[in-house]
């Protein structure tokens, strides 16, 4: 009889969380693919200081969480910095869409095959004898299932916020 409660309850379980799943999928499914966020933070540091930091891509695993190592790839069209960034759950494929030093800088994702995808836009704006930064994101989730645990969550704005903290603790250091 013991057994035969176990079965059940599993069953059910199961049951659950497949319902789960699949109106997560649904909900997923009635978001938009592309979003936009942004996030901020006030520097002490100069902006070339800053833009040091934002560029200096063999440094990334020093003080961004997560982040293993750091592969420099072949440049790309008109001689765009490329470069490839792993952590646990594999690697994703970068490159230098736009560069203004030491005031802007456009990042994107290259790789199209991945399930997410998006650029992200730094500006730096003197301010007194610092400065702030604004990161700009327009991602894209193509999956719903992803989407939906992106929006409702952990939040689409996440990434940028985890970006900003790692940054502002190495600004600090």
């Amino acid at each position: 009889m013991n057994r035969r409660l176990w079965i059940l309850a599993g069953a059910g379980a199961a049951a659950l969380a497949g319902a789960a799943l699949l109106a997560a999928d649904r909900a997923g499914r009635r978001l938009p693919v592309e979003h936009v966020t942004e996030g901020g933070l006030e520097l002490a540091q100069p902006p070339g200081a800053v833009w040091d930091v934002l560029t200096d891509i063999d440094l990334y695993p020093a003080w961004r969480p997560g982040l293993t190592h750091v592969e420099r790839l072949p440049s790309g069209a008109g001689g765009r910095l490329r470069w490839r960034e792993y952590d646990r759950h594999g690697h994703t494929t970068y490159e230098v869409v736009a560069s203004e030093a030491p005031h802007r800088l456009v990042t994107g994702i290259t790789d199209p095959d991945l399930p997410y995808g998006g650029t992200w836009t730094y500006q730096l704006t003197p301010a007194g004898p610092g400065c702030s930064l604004t990161v700009t994101e327009r991602g894209e989730v193509r999956r719903p299932l992803s989407r939906a645990v992106s929006h409702y969550l952990t939040g689409e704005d996440a990434t940028v916020h985890r970006y900003l903290g790692a940054l502002a603790h190495r600004m600090a250091a």
